[in-house]
């Protein structure tokens, strides 16, 4: 299985500064090729020491193997916070 990307995101406000969270729908290719869609809440949680921490929760029940997708949909969003992408979100 392969990520191919996160659209769809969404800022949800938060009142908490240090933890920003999402909403987003993540697009995976299967083995066979299919493309499946699965919406997606997340968030940040920015630590003054090491790195930060991600959690993920979907938002609709699917038969997506959660072990193998998870580690590679955090690497998706931490790419997305690095590029400036999730930042973005905040100035709207």
């Amino acid at each position: 299985m392969k990520v191919i990307d996160i659209d769809r995101l969404k800022l949800i406000d938060n009142h908490i500064h240090y933890i920003k969270e999402y909403e987003g729908s993540v697009i995976i290719m299967d083995k066979l090729m299919k493309i499946k869609r699965s919406n997606i809440k997340f968030s940040i949680e920015y630590k003054p020491i090491g790195p930060h921490e991600i959690k993920i929760l979907y938002l609709e029940e699917n038969d997506l193997p959660k072990d193998i997708l998870l580690p590679k949909i955090k690497e998706k969003i931490n790419k997305l916070d690095k590029e400036g992408i999730l930042a973005a979100l905040h100035k709207n």
